[in-house]
């Protein structure tokens, strides 16, 4: 469980995790760690699924809408790969999968919980909507 302190900080205040696995809770980070730009779409999407963090980019065809001749936006679609930094970070930490669901409380994001598995992991709709139904009453 992840927190954001009021000047964009974060620490992990909890945590369950296999005996093998390095722990991390009590661990501080910089704003700049999870920039801005990144808050806003945890506010904007409060789940983020990374079903194999070490499988490649798939490039759109076409990569330009026909109709508006502009790239299509997916900021708000599952399918939207992760940002290099983020895979690379994932990479560091053993990561195969990642399930990410954002706590909001009062228009704010509060916090996350990060879900991580060693191997690459589907995670079925049913259960995405779960979590994101978890995170959405929590506060």
């Amino acid at each position: 469980l992840y927190k954001f302190d009021d000047d964009g900080h974060g620490s992990v205040i909890a945590e369950e995790k296999l005996d093998s696995l390095e722990p991390y809770l009590g661990l501080h980070y910089p704003e700049s760690d999870i920039p801005k730009p990144a808050r806003k779409l945890f506010i904007s999407n409060s789940i983020r699924v990374i079903p194999n963090a070490q499988a490649q980019a798939i490039q759109m065809i076409p990569a330009l809408n026909p109709v508006s001749d502009r790239p299509v936006d997916l900021t708000n679609s599952i399918l939207r790969s992760a940002a290099n930094c983020h895979l690379e970070y994932l990479h560091n930490m053993g990561v195969g999968a990642s399930l990410t669901i954002s706590l909001i409380k009062d228009n704010k994001l509060w916090g996350l919980i990060a879900c991580h598995h060693l191997s690459a992991k589907y995670v079925s709709y049913e259960l995405r909507k779960a979590c994101e139904f978890l995170g959405r009453v929590i506060f």
